[in-house]
């Protein structure tokens, strides 16, 4: 386990925003799962380096983005892959994946995550564990792909990501039982199209949801052994833009201090990635995450009210006050 200062768990203001114990708590949990990470790449010489906000707030901040509560790493492709082929001989009985792979929480989208779970446990063996954070937590691991060099083959594989991708979610309309009638016809179109351009046949004997997963990362791969020195996320680029990232930037690492508890990689080069996507970095400008803060809002709603069902007194450590001593979310109000 990582060791944290007891004074870390403490209520604390950064750069003017109020994070809560409870938040601090949820960092070290996700850290726990980036520990593991570490290890295991270090063991097998994969590489990976922190991405996205977990970069910059690495850069900027030394840890995390104080208004941001989730932990990002990338890898190209080829560690991607290694990395996949040990995570379940060396998968710890605490951490589990939620991924394709045997056994693994069955994912919604193409992200790779290693988690604690998918579920609150105030169990004295997870609270110990996890330091005191009773949320599931996890961090998510983004696949980099070289970017086809010949415009022929970027346009077919930019289509066929595309199918996929939409593919995927009116499949999530199917398994709602909500998809509407005209979503049908495209879906079955979709349907046709791939098995008759691939070759190939849907299965009744595993979920659609994992199918469509599986071709939509061998989709975003086919360039894996081409010579072009480009990667992406290439799904990604379907809704935020083209980022083109050299190869260069992921083979070529330093180690810098995160949360002044481990240390992690970064591109030497972090400077480029960071200007090319945020501009100016170094001043920090409170962006809204693709999720609503906090990450464990609906947890936290179901712990009290498991609590409050049973009649039962709430912790002092599982509730959270704001910068005046106000609770930040009152059990009275559920």
């Amino acid at each position: 386990m990582l060791k944290f200062a007891d004074t870390y768990f403490q209520n604390e203001v950064r750069c003017n925003f109020h994070i809560s114990s409870m938040m601090k708590r949820f960092w070290a949990s996700e850290m726990e799962s980036l520990a593991w990470v570490d290890s295991v790449c270090k063991k097998y010489d994969i590489k990976y380096v922190m991405f996205y906000g977990s970069l910059l707030g690495t850069v900027r901040h030394k840890g995390f983005i104080p208004w941001d509560d989730d932990i990002d790493i990338a890898m190209l492709r080829s560690d991607f892959n290694r990395f996949v082929e040990v995570v379940p001989s060396e998968l710890p009985p605490y951490l589990t994946t939620q991924s394709l792979l045997p056994g693994a929480i069955p994912p919604k989208e193409m992200t790779f995550g290693v988690c604690n779970g998918n579920r609150l446990d105030t169990s004295p063996e997870f609270l110990e564990r996890f330091h005191g954070c009773p949320y599931a937590t996890g961090i998510d691991v983004f696949v980099l792909d070289k970017v086809p060099t010949d415009p022929d083959d970027f346009a077919y594989q930019d289509r066929l990501i595309r199918l996929l991708d939409r593919m995927l979610m009116l499949q999530w309309d199917v398994n709602d039982k909500k998809i509407s009638e005209d979503d049908l016809r495209q879906y079955e179109k979709i349907r046709m199209t791939l098995e008759q351009e691939l070759d190939f046949s849907f299965t009744d004997e595993e979920p659609m949801s994992s199918q469509i997963l599986r071709m939509l990362d061998m989709a975003c791969g086919l360039c894996d052994d081409c010579d072009s020195e480009i990667v992406e996320n290439r799904e990604q680029v379907i809704y935020y833009g083209e980022r083109k990232f050299k190869v260069e930037y992921f083979n070529d690492r330093i180690w810098v201090p995160y949360e002044n508890v481990m240390s992690v990689p970064i591109p030497r080069k972090y400077d480029e990635i960071l200007r090319s996507n945020f501009g100016d970095y170094l001043t920090p400008v409170k962006y809204g995450s693709q999720h609503e803060y906090p990450a464990y809002k609906y947890q936290r709603e179901a712990l009290y009210k498991a609590y409050l069902d049973r009649n039962w007194e709430i912790p002092e450590e599982f509730l959270e006050y704001d910068e005046d001593g106000k609770l930040i979310l009152d059990p009275s109000s559920l």
